[in-house]
């Protein structure tokens, strides 16, 4: 059983899964065996679900990005396709800002398929991310009241990416994206890691600032300060990075337990999510303890 409150075990909304084509998992997992981690989960789409499902995750916000111009529109349908037949899933669209017509994209995203915002990572995409090119971009999501996923935090920097991290992303670069765009509804991945006071700071200036904690409660970044998470808990969301990570799923979830009160985990595993982005219904409110106590088996060199 998890640590944390045994008897009011709550739901969970994980704000940062992937799931991608199998062809494409394949070559993000062979980037991961050159340039990153070892990769604990090399599972296809569907058992992602499956396996986030086993462990008490009841709603998953489906994230991919294009790393290259000219597959954002295969890679859209094919999440669109996805994710009508998983209606536990929030899914997000993704675009290349030099795709041809990114703006006809993004209309589609939000008024054909539904999406409920757009993923775009900086250092996969070696644009710095106050560039003017991603200006119009920023402009439509703000203007449809849509949410933005923006890997923009430095961390982690690996070797593979075409740029180093601190020249597409940092505090500083989202800070003039912010004041450029004041309602935009952003979330930084990874508690901004490695600056995490520097995005708490901007938290604290800019209401319209979320960020999720995404590979930070396993000892594997460093560890996030808590004063901080404390005080902004009303902007902070659950994520996982599944299948992407090189240790045992629940261990997030159990450190938030020890680490965080109870009213905080239940904002940051399941209201706030539900509030950015406007979730009526609750299905299952409660879940079972066996089930979030569960790992996962490793599939390793699958």
């Amino acid at each position: 059983m998890l640590e944390g409150d045994r008897s009011r075990c709550m739901p969970i909304l994980d704000c940062h899964t992937h799931f991608f084509p199998e062809g494409l998992f394949q070559a993000i997992w062979r980037w991961f065996d050159e340039y990153g981690w070892n990769i604990r989960y090399k599972i296809p789409a569907e058992e992602v679900v499956t396996q986030l499902q086993s462990i008490g995750v009841q709603r998953m916000v489906l994230l991919n990005y294009a790393h290259k111009p000219g597959m954002s529109l295969a890679l859209n349908q094919w999440t669109y396709a996805f994710a009508k037949k998983h209606p536990e899933i929030l899914p997000f669209g993704t675009l290349h800002p030099h795709d041809d017509k990114p703006l006809s994209i993004l209309h589609q995203c939000f008024h054909e398929f539904g999406f409920y915002g757009i993923k775009l990572h900086a250092h996969v995409l070696g644009i710095a991310i106050d560039d003017p090119v991603f200006f119009p971009i920023y402009e439509k999501i703000e203007e449809e009241g849509k949410v933005l996923t923006l890997h923009a935090g430095t961390g982690p920097s690996l070797k593979g990416y075409s740029k180093k991290t601190t020249h597409v992303a940092g505090a500083h670069r989202v800070s003039i994206l912010l004041k450029r765009f004041p309602r935009l509804k952003l979330i930084i991945p990874h508690l901004g890691a490695d600056e995490y006071e520097a995005f708490f700071d901007l938290m604290e200036e800019h209401p319209h600032l979320w960020m999720d904690t995404t590979m930070t409660f396993a000892d594997y970044f460093p560890r996030p300060p808590l004063e901080r998470i404390s005080k902004l808990a009303d902007r902070l969301l659950y994520g996982s990075d599944t299948p992407n990570i090189p240790y045992e799923l629940g261990i997030e979830i159990r450190n938030i337990q020890k680490w965080l009160p109870h009213d905080i985990q239940e904002k940051i595993f399941w209201t706030n999510a539900h509030r950015l982005f406007e979730i009526t219904e609750v299905k299952g409110h409660r879940v079972s303890c066996e089930r979030q106590s569960g790992s996962l088996p490793d599939n390793k060199g699958q």
